[in-house]
């Protein structure tokens, strides 16, 4: 007999396994990245349907099976549903979903603060689900960004030179260098040591390592002066960045980064 166990999970996505059947992609409180079978779920008349959907956290019975685990029962936690209403929030959250797919993998992630990374998934979701612009649904994805690298131990330090050791924040006014060959920034004496980088204004910087620093749901002074613009390259700032830890590039923003400057 198969052993049985409960979980909750978000679904990142899902494919067809056969006519019937489709594998679900999720992240898991307990058990981290993991696929699963969904049977039937493809029936007109299945119950698993609506529950196998992107951006749906569910309370999960699955039965372990050799090679794939099997969805034996869900029941809905959040659907999330004012995500599905918009395409900005859509995009945004296929994109999170993308980054979950990729850095929480077992290539890259190898301590088990799955809880963790859930709970910071199932916020976002609810963030971006509640969020009532486009600026506020970059936001919540830049500070998604932010967060689940720290968690990862990829986080960024925007507050130190990375030469020198020198603390940045001192410098308030003009910009600082970052180095995506260092992967870090250097204050503004080192940087003049012909490395090669982008030049980030302070202002830029003091505001990431604020999100930085404050837990995710915690609102910063910054939050309510940052407009489009500045939210915009932050995230594109982060991505690229991210992009280049995994040396893969998300597609689902490329129009964007060819019409911005970071």
């Amino acid at each position: 007999m198969k052993k049985s166990f409960m979980t909750e999970a978000i679904n990142l996505k899902n494919y067809p396994l056969n006519d019937n059947d489709s594998i679900v992609v999720m992240f898991s409180k307990t058990k981290g990245l993991m696929r699963a079978v969904a049977k039937g779920a493809k029936r007109p008349k299945s119950k698993l349907g609506a529950r196998i959907q992107m951006f749906i956290a569910n309370q999960l019975m699955l039965l372990e099976g050799k090679n794939l685990d099997t969805i034996a029962q869900a029941q809905s936690l959040n659907t999330f549903s004012k995500i599905r209403s918009d395409l900005d929030k859509i995009s945004y959250s296929m994109y999170i979903a993308e980054l979950v797919n990729t850095f929480c993998s077992n290539d890259y992630n190898k301590d088990e603060n799955y809880s963790e990374i859930y709970e910071l998934i199932f916020l976002a979701y609810e963030k971006i689900a509640q969020a009532k612009s486009k600026e506020e649904v970059i936001l919540y994805t830049l500070k998604f960004q932010i967060k689940l690298m720290n968690l990862l131990g990829w986080g960024l330090d925007f507050e130190y030179c990375s030469k020198c050791q020198k603390n940045i924040n001192e410098e308030q006014e003009g910009s600082c260098l970052y180095s995506y060959s260092l992967n870090a920034f250097l204050c503004p004496q080192c940087s003049l040591d012909n490395i090669s980088g982008i030049k980030i204004h302070n202002k830029i910087r003091l505001f990431l390592n604020e999100l930085s620093k404050t837990k995710y749901d915690e609102k910063t002074k910054y939050d309510d002066l940052a407009n489009f613009a500045v939210l915009e390259k932050c995230f594109l700032f982060m991505k690229k960045y991210i992009d280049n830890l995994s040396n893969k590039k998300t597609k689902i923003f490329e129009v964007l980064e060819k019409t911005m400057l970071v």
